[in-house]
């Protein structure tokens, strides 16, 4: 069981004011703000002037990290019979303004299920008949302004209420979960009539709002203006009691009082007062509400009851006053981003969703929602450890605390699991409640057995930060002991005489049952080296297996240096991060190179609608790893841009909010993604690492950040220490505690209290190069949500800006003037029909230097008679939105080299083709030194042609030459059906260092299928999110091929025996569905690519997803193997089933 340490528990004084939400639907592709734009005017008090009782959101939430409640958008009372849209798995109950207290959980089965209470937000008024509740009409509100004042956690409403002509009158709501009483919410109303006459106050506990929770009983003393409803969970009989306290403010007068116990609803009891009014006064409610448990010291009843009369006695403003206190107790401690207001806004929201769902004393974790909402059950995931704790240790390890003391109040339960499962220590399950028993949601073992190395790494992280030995003999190391035990017992030894991990899942979801699981395994090391490191910091012996089994656990490494996911693993998508996990949190991977190739080979194929937990681990690699350029801050905007929705900045679980990444309706407010952001900053630009013995930092800055980042009152073993990580320096002062051991690239030092030390701060952008566009000021006229400007000259090409429309304009303007002659693009996924550049001149003009189609394949080179400017611009039409994976601007007196990659389209497995590199050198001087080297998946060959000498060595491209190299490429005989990406990086002596340039290809690998033979879809190519299906009936072969959705395809390979036309059958299945609703049945749209065109197909309905039928289309091939792809294209609908496609 979990315990609930004593917390302050008086009265909370709670403004409820609930925002009415519902589902917006947004485009695939929702281009976010860079981060020069203008956010906020101020960073601290977000405001939404448009009132949408609908949009969920825009609701914002309070929270002390005891109690949450979310606001509706008219400011109090419940919202959530459908208008709010469905939540996520695995409850799948409409979305509400939920009403929560941490640890309160009802049991359905062998799950628990976070239950929310009646909503304590609710106090109406009712002029003649209209009601002000949340379903209030837009027409009847007006000058509407919400407010979120983050240094406050108040939520403040205001408008002008007009329920008939007439009767209009203006209206105030606040709202907020008392941070110095955890027990007490408070919920202010004013109104100022513009008439008089008779009004109507309603205070309710809403038992509307109540579900997984049953009431036992309720009562209503109308003398005292208080209303009670007590409560029990199912399954595990937790006692709830709600009391609220209504009292009429000063100038009031209550002609009447009637208490409202709907016979229709147990969960509801509250007060009704007849009040009279005159026009111009401005009459005033406070609602004071009291929640206690059977968790809390004391009867529930009484502490609610207590917490309310203490509260009223206490008043509003003293209460006021200490609520603010508390709260600006935890901002002392903050990080700063200067000169970057949405940037900020971003790192204030997510930490006030961290705060508002932790408090110190209460031992509860923090669940994906946190107290926002109750999605995903409230179940205690991985999440808590590996996303959210890091965050918090850096600035409030006592609010940390609560999450590693969670997993050691539910160590029996842990240590019943793995008994239950054959093995030894404890095993926590998955999805965790209170009980901490294993649920329903997933097996019990052999799932996602990394959790517990992330659960043991959070517990020894925590006594590095604190150096707390007390806590590490009572509660840390019985869990990181558990954890070691239990891998000990998990490895199966192997004839290899390694130890092996058998049937996981890891991380990424999308693959499940492997052996050998990258991450898992490198976690399982750690745990068990962490293990033996807690045991020496208590001087106690470690079990001599544990640093035995951890020496022979397998982790695969490829030929090329990188990891693959597990042995055998060929590329296929992966829904988030998860084996540079091994470089950060888990710090197995520690060879720099590794590391960024690592990153590198799992960018491209990571899926970008999945949750936000990727790009911010990728930020912090990226700093880390420091490769030439500025890949950080590329990876640093995906980890909140694209997630951000509404006026309160609220973290969306994906970047969209319709099911995606193989999920349902995403989580919202995502505070695993919250945390993750955050660590960007302090772990990710700021390099700080949890050592016992130093406080370590390795500081880096990107130059889109020029005003650095302050980390103030960083906590160190009792220390608090300031961070400024400054463009050329970084300066590190011990603001208070004993001389601490300071750590860095730079050296070791010791530091006084009181004293600064001074460290350089790495900038990788300022690497040399000839390349005028790297990590430049850029804009563009659209970009999609994971595809940001900056991407283009980030000096990696993995990353891309992708246009939002296939009209488009991007702008490169350097620090300082430029000479330029050439313009070299490296395309990502899509390409467009045009291209124009253009140059502008110190005066302010812009003169037109190129122009011109796009080449189908390869780079896009342009080249001009060399110009001097202070900008280049280019822009784009038609085809497809521009897609840029780099943009090279090289100086025009330098060496320069344009290389070309031609490769077929086709290759069977086990089978060799020849590849051509061209080199035409169009610098300013001759290119020296020249070298290339391939970048091919784990098993492909390279091999120099014997005819072209110089593909190996090192060589001399001459100003105006070109070269020819060839190599002969070799697949391996088992390469599963893929698009293999073809790299080759030339690098050459430039005038700043070593240049570089990069030709790509790609060849389809599959066993060629004859001409006149059906191609199943599910042995075909798949990418994009198309995936084998087999859930209907009616088919061919052994599945078909679904999530043909916006970028997908699949793809055959036909070996064509004649060149000329052909006639191409597509078998498929079109009924009620699509992306998103609204779900129709209608013809629908994909194109057939091949030959080198693409045509638009349509495909009527089929009456059912298990009725089949078939289109064709007319192309012309050339003879032998051939690419015929099936994709969704802009433009098309897609949405259809696949099961064959056959070319006669």
């Amino acid at each position: 069981m979990w315990r609930r340490r004593t917390g302050r528990a008086g009265a909370s004084t709670v403004v409820a004011v609930l925002l009415a939400a519902g589902t917006v639907a947004v485009p695939a592709a929702q281009a976010a703000a860079p981060d020069s734009a203008a956010g906020p005017a101020d960073s601290w008090v977000l405001t939404n002037r448009s009132y949408a009782p609908d949009d969920y959101t825009q609701e914002p939430f309070v929270g002390n990290g005891y109690l949450g409640q979310r606001v509706a958008a008219i400011g109090a009372g419940f919202e959530g019979d459908g208008d709010l849209g469905t939540g996520n798995w695995p409850l799948g109950n409409p979305r509400s303004t939920t009403a929560l207290v941490a640890g309160v959980y009802g049991k359905d089965g062998d799950s628990d299920y976070i239950s929310t209470l009646p909503t304590w937000s609710d106090l109406s008024f009712t002029v003649d008949g209209h009601v002000l509740d949340p379903h209030v009409p837009a027409d009847q509100v007006s000058d509407y302004r919400q407010t979120l004042d983050l240094r406050t956690a108040t939520v403040t409403t205001t408008f002008r209420w007009t329920p008939a002509p007439g009767r209009s009158a203006t209206v105030r709501y606040e709202v907020l979960a008392d941070r110095d009483r955890m027990h007490l919410g408070v919920v202010r109303a004013s109104i100022t009539p513009a008439w008089s006459g008779g009004l109507s106050v309603a205070s309710l506990l809403n038992g509307a709002g109540a579900q997984r929770i049953t009431p036992t009983g309720r009562a209503v003393d109308t003398s005292s203006d208080t209303a009670t409803v007590q409560l029990a969970t199912p399954g595990r009989g937790t006692a709830v009691a709600e009391t609220a306290r209504l009292v009429a403010e000063h100038g009031v007068r209550v002609a009447r009082r009637d208490a409202l116990l709907p016979a229709d609803d147990a969960a509801t009891a509250g007060e009704r007062l007849a009040v009279p009014v005159r026009a111009g006064a401005t009459y005033a409610f406070t609602k004071y509400v009291g929640v206690s448990t059977s968790d809390d010291p004391g009867s529930p009843a009484a502490v609610a009851r207590e917490t309310v009369d203490r509260a009223a006695a206490t008043g509003r403003q003293r209460l006021l006053a200490a609520h603010v206190a508390q709260w600006a107790a935890l901002w002392r401690r903050r990080v700063t981003v200067d000169g970057q207001p949405s940037v900020q806004t971003a790192v204030n929201s997510s930490f006030y969703l961290l705060y508002s769902s932790l408090r110190a004393g209460v031992d509860f974790s923090i669940p994906p929602a946190g107290l926002s909402s109750d999605n995903y059950g409230g179940e205690i995931f991985w999440d808590a450890d590996t996303w959210m704790f890091p965050a918090l240790l850096a600035l409030h390890p006592e609010l940390a605390k609560s999450i590693v003391a969670f997993r050691h109040d539910t160590i029996g339960a842990a240590e019943a699991n793995a008994k239950s499962a054959g093995y030894q220590g404890g095993s926590w399950a998955w999805d965790n409640g209170p009980s901490g028993t294993c649920g329903g949601l997933a097996p019990c073992a052999g799932y996602e057995d990394h959790l517990q190395s992330d659960i043991a790494l959070a517990q020894w992280q925590y006594y590095q930060a604190t150096a707390d030995t007390g806590w590490l003999r009572a509660d840390g190391y019985p869990v990181i002991k558990d954890v070691a035990d239990f891998w000990v017992s998990r490895v199966t030894p192997g004839p290899d005489g390694k130890d092996h991990i058998d049937h996981v899942t890891g991380p990424d979801e999308y693959t499940s049952g492997v052996d050998d699981e990258s991450a898992t395994n490198a976690g399982a090391v750690v745990a068990l080296r962490d293990a033996v490191a807690a045991a020496h910091a208590l001087h106690v012996d470690p079990d001599p297996a544990w640093s035995a089994v951890a020496a022979r656990i397998d982790v695969a490494t490829d030929p090329d240096g990188t990891h693959p996911e597990y042995p055998g693993y060929a590329g296929q998508p992966v829904k988030q991060a998860d084996t540079v996990l091994m470089t950060y949190p888990f710090g197995y991977v520690t060879d720099l190179g590794a590391a960024a190739a690592d990153l590198d080979r799992y960018m491209p194929v990571t899926d970008t609608g999945g949750p936000a937990m990727t790009a911010s681990v990728e930020a912090v690699i990226a700093a880390q790893v420091r490769q030439p350029g500025c890949l950080d801050y590329t990876l640093f905007q995906n980890s909140y841009q694209p997630f951000l929705r509404g006026a309160f900045a609220q973290f969306n679980e994906t970047q969209y909010l319709t099911p995606s990444g193989g999920q349902s309706n995403p989580a919202f407010d995502f505070a695993t993604g919250a945390g993750g952001f955050l660590q960007t900053l302090g772990y990710g630009f700021a390099g700080l690492r949890w050592d016992t013995g130093a406080l370590t930092l390795a500081p880096t800055l990107p130059p889109q950040l020029p005003g650095g980042i302050t980390l103030t009152g960083l906590r160190y073993q009792g220390r608090s220490v300031d961070v400024h990580v400054g463009p050329a320096t970084t300066t590190v002062r011990l603001a208070s505690g004993a001389p601490v051991t300071l750590a860095s690239p730079d050296g070791t030092r010791r530091l006084a209290t009181g004293r600064t030390a001074v460290l350089p701060t790495a900038r990788p952008d300022l690497s040399p190069t000839d390349n005028s566009a790297r990590c430049q000021a850029v804009s563009a006229s659209s970009a999609q949500a994971v595809d940001q400007p900056a991407a283009a000259v980030d000096g990696n090409a993995v990353t891309t800006w992708t246009a939002a429309d296939t009209t488009s304009s991007y702008t490169v303007t350097p620090a300082r003037p430029v000479s330029t002659g050439h313009a070299d693009v490296r395309w990502g996924a899509t390409r467009p029909a045009s291209y124009a550049v253009q140059v502008r001149s110190a005066g302010g003009r812009w003169q037109q230097v190129a122009a011109g189609a796009v080449p189908p394949a390869g780079n896009l080179d342009a080249t001009w008679r060399p110009v001097t400017g202070r900008a280049v611009r280019l822009a784009f039409a038609g085809g497809d939105p521009a897609s840029i994976a780099e943009l090279d601007l090289p100086d025009a007196a330098a060496p320069d080299l344009i290389t070309t990659l031609d490769a077929p389209d086709a290759m069977a497995p086990g089978s060799s083709a020849v590849v051509t590199q061209t080199l035409r050198s169009i610098g300013g001087a001759d290119a020296t030194d020249v070298r290339t080297a391939f970048s091919l998946p784990a098993g492909w060959t390279a091999t120099p042609d014997q005819a072209t000498p110089d593909s190996a060595a090192a060589a001399t491209v001459r100003q105006g030459a070109t070269v020819t190299r060839a190599w002969t490429l070799t697949a391996p005989a088992d390469q599963a059906p893929a698009r293999v990406p073809l790299t080759a990086t030339t690098t050459w002596r430039g005038a700043a260092g070593t240049d570089s340039a990069t030709a790509t290809a790609s060849v389809y690998v599959a066993t060629p299928v004859p001409a006149g033979t059906a191609a199943q879809a599910e042995d075909a190519i798949n990418s994009g999110g198309a995936s084998v299906a087999s859930d209907h009936t009616g088919y061919t072969g052994t599945g078909f091929v679904g999530g043909l959705y916006a970028g997908a395809a699949t793809t055959a390979v036909v070996a064509v025996p004649t060149a000329g036309p052909h006639r191409i059958t597509v078998r498929y299945a079109n009924s009620t569905g699509g992306r998103q609703p609204p779900y129709e049945s209608v013809t629908r749209t994909i194109s057939v690519v091949a030959g080198g065109s693409a045509q638009q197909i349509s495909l009527p309905v089929t009456g059912s997803w298990d009725t089949w039928s078939t289109v064709t289309a007319e192309v012309t091939l050339p003879a032998g193997d051939d690419v015929v792809r099936l994709l969704v294209r802009p433009g098309d609908s897609g949405s259809v089933n696949v099961d064959s496609v056959l070319v006669e």
